[in-house]
């Protein structure tokens, strides 16, 4: 074990958790990397009522789990769809290819996530800002694949530079 001094722990109670809202998404961050050295983040994603998140993609350095904390969340892969209900957590390691939305067309649902290396938080601040006062809260398809490139993550089908 590597010899250092005493690392404080770190609480963020929900009402001081960063609000970020992302088109119709609302993302809280309650870790953002800044106290595990980038290892991991920690979010809450939640999803009004039929609403879809991201457009297919895959990650080239970071994995996620998803837990849903609420309502039905469906995660899109090229295999069909697996839909996860509350109390239930997905796994999206490197390379997978995935979506996922609100499989409820009357109730909100909401998933805790993590990201590995934590900085990925820094994509949902992005946009966040790209999207504040857009009609929709959508970027364009160019748009939104340049802030998914900055972060490593791809569309189905385009190759990442080595």
């Amino acid at each position: 074990m590597p010899t250092r001094g005493p690392v404080p722990v770190s609480l963020v109670p929900s009402s001081q958790a960063e609000t970020l809202k992302v088109g119709p998404l609302t993302v809280r961050v309650f870790e953002d990397g800044s106290n595990t050295q980038n290892r991991v983040s920690a979010v809450t994603i939640t999803l009004p009522p039929g609403t879809s998140g991201p457009p297919m993609h895959w990650h080239r350095f970071h994995d996620e789990l998803f837990f849903v904390t609420k309502g039905t969340i469906v995660f899109s892969t090229p295999e069909g769809d697996v839909v996860a209900k509350t109390g239930d957590c997905m796994t999206v390691p490197p390379g997978a290819i995935h979506t996922f939305r609100n499989g409820s067309e009357s109730e909100e649902g909401e998933c805790y996530m993590t990201a590995t290396p934590g900085h990925y938080v820094d994509y949902f601040r992005m946009l966040s800002k790209a999207t504040a006062g857009l009609v929709g809260g959508k970027l364009g398809k160019e748009e939104t694949e340049h802030l998914m490139a900055l972060f490593g993550t791809f569309p189905p089908g385009v190759e990442s530079e080595p």
